[in-house]
């Protein structure tokens, strides 16, 4: 039995894959292969740095044995590439960075640095005939011979290296959000001490100035080496008749498969299922489901059965849908036949899938494979997850409004699988419950609610009339106060014009009076003779002829 150990670095011993690896390696050892999960967003760049983190539960931690990645330039010509792997454990840069995408504690990233942190454990050239096929059917996926490439070391428990791939390479744009040094999401064989891939930055040229750098996913292959099935036993190249000898040959197997005695065969298995999802709103003239969805729910079964941990002795998954459809039923409202137009607000639409998932199956007691429990165990483990993931896959309108799902399971016998490979296969489980659910359980929270509103809109409508009542009530005091302020200008002004009118007649008749004595004085002086000198009459007085104590009196008072 070959032990992983934890070295320090590189190394470089011969390797074999296990059956279920389509890369077959050197001998000596076994290798597993894990997929990044294939997905729309593509772009093309000059290189990519990313790093690799051991589970915390694995005390020997992995050893990196080959990379695979697509190289659609080396269709057309020779590409050249390399691969590096940071000398020291941990990141390429510190997790923490500044405004300008500077690493705040440290940063490796840049030629400046590539001679004294990096360590080349790759390189050559990509010839057209070296491409192979991928998961999409383009032949541009290149896979690192092992001979060429260097073993790299993760550190157990936990640990971290980092990698830079420099090549004219597909990445992805990220999917679910997910950031620097994010996990990101692969499928292969369902092992516990699988490496996490993690989320990396497009290094175009390796660049110095670190805000060149863009957040991307490594789109390919990682190949890891792992504990071999049993020993590899002592057989020759060509077949023999004669008894095994009890001394090992130098040559080994060249056979992947393991011996019949350690582990039993896989068998094929598969289920059929109905996974319903309930919609928030959908349109009434769409029946039919788009194929990206279609693509996303097959897409979404397969990740979720890999992933799994439900999934125990059960491998290599695939799913397919057979029937896709949406039922949208817009329920109205009884009674009133005013409010003809207002919809229940119960749910009773929904999209409806029928799926069919394959796997193979290893069974080390002799039971034979039951799926169906298992399909629905694995989507029902974290519905909410599963949704989550499915509408990170697409953004069609329709798939936006799907809740988390209701699913149906059974377990397909070995008749009913090689219809479906033949395509004979019908479907005879679909979608529950009915189209036209009945309608949620009431929320007593919300009716709490509702009442507290209706206590409190009561009680602002009683506010807002009182105020209303004050308001006209001071309007109409400030206008008798206005009124009872004019009518008393008005009584003084009458006041006052009486008073100047007696006061100017007054006047009027005193001036009269005035002219009238004038008049008699006057009329009385011109009673007297004239005087011609001489003595006056006895009877007159002449005018001249006043007391001169009389002048002198008058005199002193206007002195």
């Amino acid at each position: 039995m070959h032990n992983r150990k934890y070295t320090k670095y590189t190394s470089q011993e011969p390797r074999q894959l296990q059956d279920y690896v389509l890369d077959p390696g050197p001998l000596s050892t076994c290798n597993f292969a894990m997929n990044t999960l294939q997905v729309d967003g593509f772009s093309q760049g000059d290189g990519i740095v990313f790093a690799m983190k051991s589970k915390e539960t694995d005390d020997n931690g992995v050893k990196i044995t080959s990379l695979g990645f697509h190289v659609p330039a080396a269709t057309t010509q020779n590409v050249d590439f390399q691969v590096y792997a940071l000398k020291k454990e941990g990141y390429y840069a510190d997790p923490n960075r500044d405004t300008l995408n500077q690493g705040v504690a440290y940063d490796y990233r840049g030629n400046a640095q590539i001679d004294e942190w990096w360590e080349r454990i790759s390189s050559g050239t990509i010839r057209k005939s070296d491409l192979i096929a991928s998961e999409t059917n383009a032949l541009d996926f290149y896979n690192i011979p092992f001979d060429m490439f260097n073993a790299t070391d993760i550190p157990p428990n936990g640990g971290v290296r980092s990698f830079y791939i420099s090549t004219a390479l597909l990445y992805a744009n990220l999917i679910l959000g997910n950031g620097v040094n994010d996990e990101q999401l692969l499928v292969g064989y369902n092992d516990p001490a699988a490496p996490d891939l993690l989320v990396g930055e497009g290094a175009s040229g390796f660049s110095d100035t670190k805000f060149m750098y863009k957040t991307r996913e490594f789109v390919g292959k990682i190949i890891y080496e792992t504990e071999c099935a049993t020993e590899v036993p002592s057989v020759s190249i060509s077949p023999s008749t004669s008894k095994p000898t009890s001394t090992p040959t130098l040559l080994p197997t060249t056979s992947h498969l393991p011996t019949e005695t350690s582990m039993p065969p896989t068998q094929p298995a598969g289920a059929e299922a109905a996974i319903l999802f309930p919609l928030l709103k959908c349109d009434p003239n769409q029946a039919t489901v788009p194929q990206e969805v279609q693509a996303a729910v097959s897409d979404q079964v397969t990740y979720t059965m890999t992933e799994g941990k439900e999934s125990g002795d059960f491998s290599n998954f695939e799913s397919a849908v057979l029937e896709a459809k949406v039922i949208c039923v817009q329920r109205r409202l009884t009674g009133d036949s005013s409010q003809h137009n207002r919809l229940l607000p119960t749910q009773s639409s929904a999209m409806q899938f029928s799926v069919v998932i394959t796997g193979e199956y290893r069974s080390l007691d002799g039971e034979p494979p039951d799926l169906g429990p298992v399909v629905e165990d694995s989507i029902n483990a974290d519905a909410a997850k599963f949704t989550k993931e499915l509408k990170a896959r697409s953004a069609n309108p329709l798939l936006e409004q799907a809740m988390e799902p209701q699913v149906k399971a059974r377990t397909l016998d070995n008749d009913e699988l090689e219809k479906f490979k033949n395509d004979a296969f019908e479907v005879t489980i679909r979608a529950f419950p009915s189209p036209s659910p009945t309608a949620p359980p009431q929320d007593k929270m919300k009716t709490a609610l509702l009442i507290v509103i209706l206590i409190v809109s009561g009680v602002m409508v009683v506010l807002a009339s009182f105020l209303l009542f004050r308001h006209a009530e001071r309007r109409a005091v400030e206008n008798r106060r206005k009124k009872m302020e004019m009518k008393h200008i008005s009584d003084q002004r009458v006041s006052a014009l009486k008073e100047d009118t007696l006061k100017q007649e007054w006047e009027k008749e005193n001036k009269m009076r005035m002219a009238s004595n004038s008049w008699q004085k006057m009329k009385n002086e011109s009673d007297y003779p004239p005087y011609y000198g001489g003595a006056p009459p006895q009877n007159q007085q002449h005018p001249h002829a006043r007391d001169h104590h009389q002048d002198s009196y008058e005199e002193d008072q206007l002195y």
